[in-house]
C-alpha cells in the first residue's frame, strides 16, 4: 500500500472532485471548456450544477415543489438553460427556469442568476434578496468582492468560479464543499 503525504492527498481529492464537477457538466451536454460552447450555454451548465450542489434545509423546498431557477437580463442564458434542464430533476426537484425583467418584482427564487455589468444593479438586488435563502450567481465584475455569493469569470479562456464565503453565510446557504474546493475564495470587502 503507498502512503501519500497529506498535500498530495489533498491534491488527488481536489483532483477527484474537478473531475466530478467537470463530469457532471458534460452529463448536461455542454463542454467544460470555454472555447468549445458558448458562453451562454457555459453559465447556464454551472448554473444546473450549483443547484445541485446547494445543500437546501427540507423547508426551503417542500416536497412535489420545484426548484426555481430565475434568470435576470439574460435571454441567452436563460434560453440556454431551459434546454438544459428539460426533463431533468434535482434531488426529487423539477427545475423552472423564471425569466424576469431588471425591475420585476422577485418572486421566490432558490437560485438566482443576473447577468451583466451594472455594479449598482447588483448591489441593488442584494439588499432586495437580504434575508432570503437563494444562492445568488452573477457575471458581473467584483460581484462576489460586492456581497454576492458566486461569480462567473473568465480566465485563461476558461470559467471560472469565486465564491464570498461571507455572503453565503449570510444568506444561510450551503454550498457543497466539492465546489468550494474548485473555487476562488473571497471575502467581502467593505465600503470606502
Amino acid at each position: 500500500m503507498v502512503v501519500l503525504e497529506p498535500a498530495v492527498r489533498r491534491m488527488v481529492r481536489v483532483q477527484r472532485v474537478r473531475g466530478a464537477i467537470l463530469t457532471a457538466i458534460a452529463l448536461t451536454g455542454v463542454s467544460a471548456t470555454a472555447q468549445s460552447v458558448s458562453a451562454p450555454g457555459l453559465k447556464a451548465a454551472y448554473l444546473f450544477n450549483f443547484a445541485q450542489f446547494v445543500e437546501w434545509p427540507a423547508d426551503a423546498v417542500p416536497t412535489g415543489s420545484p426548484l426555481a431557477v430565475c434568470i435576470v437580463n439574460d435571454g441567452a442564458v436563460a434560453s440556454a438553460l431551459e434546454q438544459t434542464v428539460k426533463g431533468r430533476t434535482v434531488v426529487g426537484h423539477a427545475l423552472t427556469v423564471v425569466r424576469l425583467a431588471p425591475v420585476a418584482t422577485l418572486p421566490t427564487c432558490h437560485v438566482i442568476y443576473f447577468g451583466g455589468s451594472d455594479q449598482k444593479y447588483s448591489v441593488d438586488l442584494l439588499e432586495t434578496l437580504n434575508g432570503r435563502l437563494v444562492l445568488t450567481v452573477s457575471d458581473a465584475p467584483r460581484f462576489a468582492r460586492s456581497g454576492g455569493m458566486v461569480e462567473l469569470f473568465l480566465e485563461g479562456g476558461r470559467m471560472r468560479i469565486a465564491v464570498n464565503t461571507d455572503a453565503l453565510q449570510r444568506g444561510k446557504v450551503r454550498l457543497s464543499s466539492r465546489v468550494l474546493q474548485l473555487a476562488t475564495i473571497v471575502k467581502d470587502v467593505p465600503s470606502q
